[in-house]
Formats: structure tokens, sequence, C-alpha cells
């Protein structure tokens, strides 16, 4: 009888335990004001070209008189050739809100030099206020392909998004990637990076990230160089990831053991001690 005694409370253990694990694998929900996306239809652009570009901001209620203001494209005149400003009223739920600009008809003429370029979302609502950063990049002629760089804030949004097709890569070493990467990346390391990319969809968004942004810059001059088109390098790597205290995980963590597995074997424990 204490035998039995003693299976029944190990098996309560066990499912007190899984179910305490899987409670602790739920995310919590964000409550309050967010922005969800920041975009443009496109992220590489020439002169004269008209530019959308795309907020979506989440509210936990209504709210009135929310100040949006969408800035940036700095020249080297210190002209900021994105300059939008508009008050808006948000229903609880998604909100989308795009801006229309024209880029200037002659880029050179503008201080606008062929690479990439920032524009910065703000929402502001009473003292609460929120920012996002979206990349571009600026051709000096039309039909070009140039890597976007993309900072950590944005490259975060674009991993969470589940509105389109991204592939994440980590160029560092194999090791390096095992310890510690962001969550859904695929491990392509430098050394043997021209030979791997038939892995990639060239129609996806690829983002590449390294130790510090110098190798994953090289690893987009390689894809720009293989035909792919939708190329973004993240700004400072992983490093830059890390200050931000945004979450990583091991290969360990990112693929354990099947629970179903470990399951049976807990049981069969359970049953031996009965």
């Amino acid at each position: 009888m204490k035998r039995h005694s003693c299976a029944s409370l190990l098996l309560a253990l066990l499912l007190v335990s899984i179910c305490s694990s899987v409670h602790a694998a739920t995310p919590l929900s964000a409550d309050g004001l967010r922005i969800l996306s920041f975009t443009t239809e496109k992220d590489i652009y020439s002169a004269k070209e008209e530019m959308t570009l795309f907020l979506t901001i989440y509210a936990p209620q209504e709210l009135s008189e929310v100040l949006v203001t969408v800035e940036g494209v700095l020249s080297k005149k210190g002209v900021k050739h994105v300059n939008e400003q508009r008050k808006t009223n948000l229903t609880a739920g998604e909100n989308l809100i795009s801006f229309n600009t024209t880029l200037p008809q002659c880029s050179a003429c503008a201080g606008i030099a062929q690479g990439t370029y920032y524009i910065e979302a703000k929402v502001k609502h009473g003292a609460e206020e929120l920012q996002a950063t979206h990349s571009i990049a600026i051709t000096s002629g039309p039909n070009q392909v140039i890597p976007v760089d993309v900072v950590v804030e944005e490259t975060r949004r674009m991993v969470v998004s589940t509105s389109e097709g991204i592939i994440l890569v980590d160029v560092r070493n194999a090791t390096d990637y095992d310890a510690a990467h962001i969550k859904g990346a695929i491990s392509l390391p430098l050394a043997n990076f021209t030979n791997s990319t038939a892995a990639l969809n060239k129609s996806d968004k690829i983002v590449v990230y390294s130790e510090d942004g110098a190798n994953s810059s090289i690893a987009t001059g390689i894809l720009i160089e293989q035909g792919f088109e939708r190329v973004y390098n993240v700004i400072g790597g992983i490093n830059a990831w890390n200050e931000s205290g945004y979450p990583k995980v091991s290969t360990a963590e990112e693929n354990p053991a099947a629970p179903g597995f470990e399951l049976a074997l807990a049981l069969v424990a359970v049953l031996l001690i009965a």
C-alpha cells in the first residue's frame, strides 16, 4: 500500500512539474500602446520615387489626439527629406496609418549619396512616447540592388513578424552559434558561405548577422553577387543585440529532446518504483 502511495505521489509531482513547465513557456502578452510594425512597400529606392510608409499601432483602448510623426532620410546638407506629422484617433486593437512622400528628383543635388537611410516613427499620447526605426536604401540609379543596413530594434520586429517571409542567417562559426544565437536563425558560417546559399530562397528577406556586423557585411555582398535582391545586414551584429537586452537561445534550448519521450521514461520510473 505504501508503494502505491509513493507511486501516486511521484506521479502527481511529475504532472505538476510538466504543467509548470508548460505555463512558464507561455509568453505573456503586452497590454500597453505599442508599435507593431513600421515598413515601406519596398526597401530600395532611387531619385524621384514615391514612397509609402506603413505604421501599425496597437492601442489597448480608444485613444484620441495621438500625435504620429515620421522623419528621416537625412541628407549631407542636414535636410530631412521625410518629415510628416499627423494627429489621429486610435481604435482599440490594431491601427494602420500610412504616409506618402516623394524623394528628391536629383539625389546628388539634394546631398543624398548611395547607401542606407533611416526613418524614425514617433507615437505620442500624453506622457507616453514610442519610437521605431525603419531602414531604406537609396541607390544612385534605378534598378540597382544594394544591401540595407538595419538596426537591432528593427531586426527584432522583423523576426517576430509573421506577415512576410524572413530568413535570419547567423554567419559566425558553429560553436558560437550553438552557444547562443537569435531564435529562429540558421547557421551558415562565413568560411563556407559562398557554397551554402543554395539553402536560401531568393523571394524571402535574407537578414544576416555576425559578431559585430563586419562579417555579415561581407556575406550580404556575396548574396548580392549571387542574385539575391532582398538582403539586410544587422548593424553591430549579435553584440548590439546583446546590448539591447533581446533574448537568445542555445541550440540545445531551441531543439530540446522530445517531451513525449521524457514523459514515457518518467512514467516507467514511477511504475518500477510501484
